[in-house]
């Protein structure tokens, strides 16, 4: 059984079923214990039948839209209160915070060119985790105040008194705020004037651009950009409930979670089990608190379809994080865990580094926001606070983390309203401790005021900003005249010319070629495991520049190949599912992605069937750590055993074959147990044209069709390496110099260079053909472009290949 998660010694968590109620059997933190056990029982009974909040559509809706956060083509935004309050449900309080994470949202999308997700900690943010479960006020011990859905915040022992109809209080209140929130069209299509007024008094003032000075990160905050917001354009900043902004809340009270878990049919004809969701809300979240391996919280979170936020904090270890995440998303599925890291403006940069790395060794999906609140949080003149400075500090390192390591940072989760209160010290109007005191509203703990908020919305914009002198537009810089195909499996295009990375570790400046080979159109790489010294060398500097210019793997073709060893060992075979496994994370790891697009085993082995590879392949097609894949260097009965076994079962078949393939023949295998192509092959290509893909190494015969060696070297071996005198004999032969000679009177025809026919000739083939070339040198590579000006007709195809009736128009000397 293949697992994704490698260095973790948590024994797995006994198989047991999973019901709505299962969490019972396990020790349940931070629960209200109710006096009246019969009231509880009505209570949820009732809540039980109640209509869902929300519904499974747009719990889905959700998910996918997060799958675009974890691919990097969506930026997350989650805001609200603390500490919801019954008392919140209503307009004024509701459309200010509407407004502001309008405002933020625009903001955030201005400066990162992406659509943001937005998530409000509303409409359900009503049960808090306090440190201690009582406290003593003016003598008298009483519950502490739990949220609203609990208890109330009134100081007297009958408040603090857990009553089970709060829960039905919540659910109703849940519902009126969400029903104000989905008429958009009558209510929020619009940012209200009021607060609209004060965003551009407050733009036009230079407030939040005065409250970033050095220290905090940003020095002057690059204010002289000149980036402008057009706030008049209200049409493009409306919310869309279900659509773009959605519901969240921590899942703390186990009883009214339960009572309001529904379960969703799919259509008999998709034969899919029901599915268990949270109809509560959109976005559910566990905390630091009640997160452990055994609790009840995670036995109930493991069971729901919503998307599950965890609050990682101090003390948290990749072990356990690891087991967590596999507890709850054993299918590793896409936009299904959010971890939501919550350290500290200094303790982030110690304490998050081996937690990223350890989850991104791993292989999991997961996507990764910051919560800058509650690490900063310190008492000051009688009250909780955190200080502006501290909350963008954490912001700023977290983003620089994740650069290190190679991922990055998809959202922000925020306390924050839509008010004029003084909680947090500093920000556009400078609070200080003194000023707390004049508006501190919250039930809990201290949030950013709408000033602070969008202030921090800039912060976040200008800290992902992509900068124009490192980003690649890649679809802008497409050369008109390569052409480009399509890979079984794979959704996006790949240009017929695959950029072979075999000897960048040659180049001066590798990224200054990279660069203007993405220029030139070229958008698909080739790279291996054991390419470069120390092997792997390669990878890493392909990784390296995605990283430096901002690429977007999504905008390139990532092809990398594993299962064979290096020179030393004479590229033997290491097939085993565990040493292909071992194979793709280092490259993963190297490239600085997760996943690759085409992924090739780069030899064979036939003591291991084929069936025990295919079912390895699939596997990693299913958890997405691989698009597509295929082979290079197998025999053809192999090849096609594999395809009939995966078409069988229904598994990701091989799409590619790698394989020498040129105008010039060779006499035989180039190197030792590789491949190249013959007559059957080319036959086997052709008649399975839309089932495999033909990438061609050594397209150029290793630069014989570029004029390199004479017939006067097949004559004169001596002291030339062992590796020449290999191409030397393979390749030139009498019937490869007739070829390359009509290859080079074809060449005057067109007006190109020799090499650009013999790599034309290749595209002509009937056969799904990709032409591999690697070069140290970027003129070599434009010269190859030559090749998509040519057009050759079947005749001359034939005619290169085999000589005959063209000789004599051509007037070619046989």
């Amino acid at each position: 059984c293949l697992s994704f998660f490698r260095g973790t010694n948590h024994p797995k968590m006994a198989a047991t079923a999973w019901s709505t109620s299962s969490w019972r059997a396990r020790k349940a933190h931070h629960q209200p214990v109710y006096k009246d056990q019969k009231e509880l029982k009505r209570v949820k009974e009732t809540l039980s039948v109640l209509p869902a909040l929300v519904s499974f559509a747009e719990v889905k809706a959700l998910r996918e839209k997060l799958t675009k956060v974890y691919e990097g083509k969506c930026f997350y935004l989650q805001g609200g209160h603390c500490a919801e309050t019954f008392d919140h449900c209503n307009k004024e309080k509701i459309q200010p915070m509407l407004d502001v994470m309008n405002v933020m949202t625009k903001v955030i999308s201005e400066y990162t060119d992406l659509p943001v997700v937005t998530l409000g900690r509303m409409a359900g943010q009503y049960a808090k985790p306090r440190s201690k479960p009582t406290e003593v006020v003016n003598g008298v011990e009483m519950e502490s105040y739990k949220g609203d859905l609990i208890n109330a915040r009134e100081v007297s022992v009958k408040a603090r008194t857990p009553d089970p109809n709060r829960m039905m209080q919540g659910y109703f209140r849940s519902a009126a705020c969400l029903n104000f929130i989905r008429s958009t069209d009558k209510v929020n299509s619009r940012v209200s004037g009021e607060l609209l007024h004060r965003i551009r008094m407050i733009l036009g003032s230079g407030e939040i651009r005065s409250c970033f000075r050095p220290g905090v990160g940003f020095g002057n905050f690059l204010f002289n950009d000149k980036k402008t917001f057009d706030l008049q354009d209200q049409e493009e900043m409306r919310l869309s409930p279900g659509n773009d902004f959605f519901i969240s809340h921590e899942g703390l009270l186990l009883e009214y979670e339960e009572s309001l878990t529904r379960f969703f049919q799919p259509p008999p004809k998709q034969k899919e089990a029901k599915l268990a969701y949270n109809a509560s809300t959109h976005m559910i979240w566990i905390g630091h608190r009640t997160r452990g391996l055994e609790d009840a919280h995670v036995e109930y979170f493991r069971g729901i379809y919503n998307p599950i936020g965890v609050k990682v904090g101090p003390g948290t270890t990749v072990d356990v994080l690891l087991e967590l995440i596999q507890r709850l998303n054993p299918n590793d599925e896409v936009g299904k865990i959010v971890l939501i890291s919550r350290f500290g403006a200094e303790k982030v940069l110690s304490a998050l580094p081996p937690l990223v790395e350890g989850v991104k060794n791993a292989g999991v999906k997961v996507i990764w926001i910051c919560d800058p609140m509650h690490g900063n949080t310190y008492k000051s003149n009688g009250y909780k606070t955190r200080n502006f400075t501290d909350v963008v500090n954490e912001i700023v390192n977290t983003i620089a983390v994740h650069e290190k390591a190679g991922t990055r940072l998809n959202g922000l989760h925020l306390e924050m309203c839509g008010e004029d209160v003084t909680e947090c010290v500093g920000g556009p109007d400078k609070i200080t401790s003194n000023d707390l005191s004049r508006c501190f509203l919250s039930a809990c703990d201290p949030r950013l005021n709408y000033k602070q908020s969008l202030a921090v919305a800039f912060a976040v914009g200008m800290a992902m900003k992509k900068k124009e002198a490192k980003s690649q537009n890649l679809n802008s810089m497409k050369n008109s005249s390569i052409t480009y195909g399509k890979l079984p499996g794979l959704k996006k295009s790949v240009s017929k010319l695959i950029f072979g990375t075999l000897f960048l570790e040659r180049v001066s400046k590798p990224f200054e070629l990279l660069d203007k080979v993405v220029q030139s159109g070229c958008n698909a790489f080739d790279t291996a495991a054991i390419y470069g010294t120390p092997e792997g060398k390669c990878e890493r500097i392909l990784g390296e520049w995605m990283k430096s210019r901002n690429v977007n793997p999504d905008d390139i073709v990532i092809i990398t190949k594993g299962g064979c060893r290096g020179a030393e060992e004479k590229w033997a075979p290491r097939m085993k599912p565990a040493e292909i496994l071992e194979d793709l994370n280092g490259s993963l790891q190297r490239l600085g992605v997760d996943s690759v697009d085409c992924y090739l085993l780069h030899r064979d082995d036939p003591s291991i069937s084929v069936q025990e590879i295919v079912d390895m392949m699939n596997t990693l097609v299913v958890k997405g750590k691989v698009k597509c894949w295929g082979v290079s260097n197998w025999s053809l009965s192999r090849l096609n055993a594999a395809m009939k076994y995966a078409k069988k079962n229904n598994f990701a078949a091989p799409v590619v074959d790698s394989t020498q393939a040129s105008l010039a023949k060779p006499v035989g295998p180039v190197w030792p147990g590789t491949t190249y192509m013959t007559a059957d092959r080319e036959t086997f290509y052709t008649e399975n044209k839309s089932d495999v893909s033909v990438f061609a190494w050594e397209s150029l015969a290793k630069g014989f069709l570029t004029g390199k060696w004479t017939k006067a070297d097949v004559d004169d071996l001596e002291g030339k390496s062992y590796r020449e005198k290999t191409l030397i004999k393979a390749y030139c032969t009498p019937s490869n110099f007739k070829r390359r000679t009509r290859a080079e009177a074809l060449a005057k025809v067109h007006g190109v260079p020799v090499h650009a026919i013999a790599l034309a000739y290749l595209l002509h083939l009937s056969s799904d053909m990709y032409v591999l070339v690697g070069t140290s040198k970027m003129e070599h590579f434009v010269s190859n472009l030559a090749m998509f000006d040519v057009s050759l007709s079947p005749s001359e195809v034939k005619w290169l290949r085999d000589g005959g009736s063209l000789d004599q128009q051509l007037q070619v000397a046989e």
